[in-house]
């Protein structure tokens, strides 16, 4: 049951983002004087509208994401009439040939570029905002956590009929070497651990029974806690196999662990300063949908490394069912709110044709060449990429089912 409400809670968190990023173009839009015609909260068949002066604020049936539509977007009339009587047609065009007609002003397209620019903009830059926001919650109510990077590695599951099972190791033993060589970080476990044979296993330092001792030190409101470990009884254990993670290649022993940094600070911050670190942490966060972007593109990481909706939900809910207070329930989930928004933001700025980045560029060619890019080959290019992205999240929809039951 528990499980059920943080997904629940994560669906409506990954709505709310997407709703806060059309939320920024309705409020350019409606500063600026663009006529915005609705505005939806979800997305799918309306379940009931309020008419304002001029949008039409909706409710629909899907919780999931929302939009904004502004008046002629697609640069076309929406009072216009596709069907008349042919003397009126006629008419309409004897009288266009004497007088050309003005464009409505409320089209979309005839607002001037530059607000065309910043009403796009807004919206993966309010994602960005949200971000910074959300750090700045993070900072203020939970502070940051520093190490040195040093840990140590506690059992907390011995898998039955694994290799570490039927080698002898126990629930809250503690792993401090591989085949003689000691470790202090889980790089160098994971290292150690493909060096070895698969067949022929690894011989495991354990000690068993030892107590961990905790010591609390407090200078300038931030408080260190060093861990240090008492007594127990050193054994050695050997393992005459090992099994392969098929998902990532790497060796394992088949335990669960827990890795626990030896000394760690916990660090306070005061409103002003947890305002001004919110910026950096933004900046560390959206250097890493970067890096990721660089991976993929030159094949360090996989497309099976790239999650969609499905997915996001699934590790969001999974991260905080493991936490073990509500306080650090409430931390994941506002971490992984700004890592998501500052995310949408960066991925919607992308010069991709369909997202707001491939709009701002046909913006950008027409105040370099003084005069739009017709609006049928700009539609055209749109509706191209529109389609390969409902391709793409279809794909990645399935992809995180099948990954998420397993298959």
């Amino acid at each position: 049951m528990q499980t059920f409400w943080y997904i629940l809670l994560a669906i409506l968190g990954l709505s709310v983002l997407v709703i806060t990023h059309e939320l920024g173009h309705y409020l350019m839009g409606k500063w600026l004087g663009f006529t915005i015609t609705e505005f939806s909260v979800g997305l799918g068949p309306k379940l009931f509208g309020i008419k304002g002066k001029e949008t039409e604020f909706t409710l629909r049936a899907l919780p999931i994401g929302g939009s904004c539509r502004f008046y002629g977007e697609d640069g076309k009339d929406e009072n216009d009439k596709d069907k008349k009587h042919p003397e009126a047609f006629s008419e309409e065009i004897e009288q266009t040939e004497e007088k050309p007609k003005e464009p409505d002003p409320r089209l979309f397209s005839s607002k001037p570029a530059w607000k065309r620019f910043l009403v796009v903009l807004a919206g993966p830059l309010t994602n960005i905002i949200t971000c910074v926001v959300l750090c700045f919650i993070m900072l203020l109510a939970f502070g940051t956590v520093s190490w040195d990077g040093k840990s140590f590695v506690q059992v907390t599951e011995v898998v039955q009929d694994g290799p570490a099972y039927e080698a002898g190791v126990q629930k809250d033993d503690i792993l401090v070497s591989v085949n003689g060589k000691t470790f202090d970080s889980s790089d160098e476990m994971k290292t150690l651990m493909n060096e070895a044979d698969v067949f022929k296993g690894v011989e495991l330092g354990v000690l068993r029974g030892a107590k961990i001792v905790p010591t609390v030190e407090e200078k300038d409101g931030n408080i260190t806690t060093t861990l240090t470990l008492s007594g127990g009884e050193p054994l050695t254990l050997s393992t005459n196999r090992l099994v392969v993670d098929q998902s990532t290649g790497d060796k394992r022993v088949s335990v669960g662990v827990s890795w626990q940094a030896y000394s760690f600070t916990e660090e306070r911050y005061t409103v002003w300063k947890a305002a001004y670190m919110a910026f950096p942490q933004t900046w560390d966060l959206a250097k890493a949908v970067y890096q990721s972007l660089g991976m993929l593109i030159t094949g360090q990481a996989s497309c099976r490394d790239v999650t969609g909706a499905v997915g996001t939900v699934n590790y969001m809910s999974d991260a905080m069912a493991q936490s073990t207070s509500a306080s650090e329930a409430i931390e994941l989930f506002l971490w992984f709110m700004a890592l998501i928004a500052v995310n949408l933001g960066i991925i919607n700025l992308l010069p991709l044709p369909a997202l707001d980045g491939g709009r701002l560029i046909f913006i950008i060619i027409e105040m370099i060449r003084r005069k739009p890019v017709p609006p049928e080959k700009e539609g055209m290019v749109h509706l191209i990429g529109m389609i390969a992205l409902l391709i793409l999240i279809a794909a990645l929809t399935v992809s995180d089912i099948v990954r998420c039951f397993g298959g």
